[in-house]
Formats: structure tokens, sequence, C-alpha cells
């Protein structure tokens, strides 16, 4: 039942990327400091996760060695794939080569993030739920993101719109993943809790508080106190 629940959630998360997509239709201007603090809520609540669930859990598990390995396999594995798959391609002028680079981007960033939610769920179920809120809020402009350029370079919404629906459906794919290596390798969970660790804290230090601070530098703080906010009231309550 609790892996049911689990992939529901990593469903809904998934779903946000296109969700993201469908607000940039409706409406295209969104001001600034509602995404900073739309980011800045999602590192927050990555954050508190790793800090608080994750990274203690695996600790606790196993020792100091197989968290620690894993932790930094994720940061180099994520800013590897970065700089050598990443970057070359993001120095292309094409509005339609940059959507489907973000696409690219945010589609290996999701499986990744799928597993995180099956990790967190073998420690209990609201780490699981908790991981995929902050994944699903961070989807919204990442959506958005892919969206953009696509709209300006004139793609038809109908082919944005299933273009994202494929990308979200790697995020439950990551999910499952997760779930089955846990299932036949439960040995090393200690080290992939270490390893979604690392891909979130990449993600939240390279991209997410970054790409916040170019919106709104003082906006984003306001979202980021409320993610650990609610991330510490659900641990601790």
């Amino acid at each position: 039942m609790q892996e049911t629940q689990l992939l529901y959630w990593s469903i809904a998360a998934g779903a946000c990327t296109t969700l993201g997509a469908v607000l940039l239709f409706v409406k295209k201007n969104w001001t600034d400091r509602s995404l900073a603090i739309f980011l800045g809520l999602a590192s927050g609540v990555m954050v508190a996760v790793v800090v608080f669930d994750m990274l203690p859990s695996a600790l606790v598990y196993s020792g100091f060695r197989p968290a620690l390995a894993g932790l930094l396999i994720g940061m180099v594995g994520m800013a590897v794939c970065n700089a050598f798959l990443f970057q070359p391609l993001a120095r292309r002028d094409s509005l339609v080569a940059l959507g489907y680079l973000v696409m690219l981007g945010i589609a290996m960033h999701d499986l990744p993030e799928g597993m995180a939610i099956a990790l967190g769920g073998e420690m209990k179920a609201r780490t699981g739920m908790v991981i995929a809120m902050g994944i699903a809020i961070h989807n919204i402009p990442e959506g958005m993101a892919i969206a953009a350029p696509l709209l300006m370079a004139g793609a038809r919404k109908t082919r944005i719109f299933t273009q994202t629906l494929l990308v979200a459906v790697i995020t439950p794919v990551g999910t499952l993943l997760g779930q089955l290596v846990v299932e036949i390798l439960p040995q090393l969970l200690p080290l992939l809790l270490g390893l979604a660790s690392g891909v979130m804290a990449y993600l939240v230090f390279r991209q997410l508080w970054p790409q916040a601070g170019l919106k709104d530098r003082h906006s984003r703080w306001w979202g980021f106190w409320l993610g650990m906010a609610i991330i510490l009231l659900a641990t601790f309550l």
C-alpha cells in the first residue's frame, strides 16, 4: 500500500511539470517575485529533507562512509553531466534548441528525483511524501522553463503539452526503479540515500537557489524559510 501511495505522489509531482506549462499558456507574464518565492520554497523543502531526514537516516542505518560516498557520487555525477552534456548544448542560440535543452536537462534530473521519493519512503511514508512535495513545487517553474522558449519560437501548445507529459512520466519511472533497487539490493539503501541527497543538494545549490536569486534575491528567502518551516513542523510534530 505504501509503495502505491508513493507512486501516486510521484505521478502528481511529475504532472506539475505539465501544470507549469499550462499555467504559462494561460498567463504568460509571471512576476519575478512569484517565481523567486516558488524556487526558494522548493529549495527550503529539499534542503530540510536532506538535512533532517535523509542523511541522518542513512548515517544511523549503517554509519558515515556509505552515506558520504553516496553524497559525493550524487553531487559529482550531476556536476559532470552538467559540464559535459548540458553546458555545450547551452551555447546554441535557437529558441527551439534552448527549449529542448531545458527539457532534456529536466528529464535527466527527474529520474534521480523519482528515486529519491522511493528511497525517502523506505524510511517512512511521510518522508517520501514531503520529497515529492518539494519536487512538485519546483517542477512548476521547470515546466514554465520548457514552455517559454518553445512558445516564443511558435511551437503549438498541444505539442508542448504532450512533450511535457512525456517528461512528467520520468519521475514515477524513477520511483519504480528506486523501489525495485531497494527490494533487490536493500544493503545499498544507505549509499542510495546519500546519492539522492547529493543529487538534491546539487539541484538546490547549483540551480534552484541561483535561479531564484536572478529573479529576486530578497523574495527567495521568504520561500526558503517557509519550506524549511514546513518540513521542520512535519518532522518534529
